[in-house]
């Protein structure tokens, strides 16, 4: 239900400023890994519907934190590689190679964002990691995540 609610805010909101505070208030408290990853999700698609360099810079923060849980650290890489056309580090493919597991596209995969890119047989996280780490070479097809 918080991970629903989250998506919806997220999309369909015009009070932003309130909306992504409470998102990173409910993110300190939140003990769900899932809803966790889900928090960090919406407050990157905040960021991309209504630009804004702190939330670029707040993801990169995560992701490159080692005392962030795995899912946090993630998804924030995926949040800031949607945000930034900057290339990608040596350090977050390196993060990813460690943390990017089979448990944690498991635990992603009921996201409303995930399943977006998932594909039957496919395993969402690791083909949006394909596509954002090899465009040229990522198969695109039915890929339609609006957040990217």
């Amino acid at each position: 239900m918080r991970i629903a609610a989250t998506d919806v805010l997220a999309a369909a909101t015009s009070r932003v400023r309130d909306v992504r505070t409470a998102f990173h208030a409910r993110l300190l408290v939140e003990h769900d890994p899932a809803t966790r990853a889900g928090l960090v999700l919406a407050i990157a698609e905040l960021g991309r519907a209504h630009p804004d360099p702190w939330t670029t810079r707040w993801m990169r923060s995560c992701w490159s934190d080692p005392a962030r849980p795995p899912e946090v650290r993630v998804i924030a890489a995926l949040g800031w590689m949607c945000l930034t056309d900057l290339p990608v580090p040596d350090e977050l493919r390196t993060m990813l190679d460690d943390l990017a597991t089979d448990e944690t596209a498991r635990l992603t995969a009921p996201l409303p964002w995930m399943r977006a890119v998932g594909t039957i047989g496919g395993d969402a996280l690791t083909r949006c990691l394909r596509i954002m780490l090899h465009p040229d070479a990522a198969d695109t097809e039915g890929y339609d995540a609006p957040w990217l």
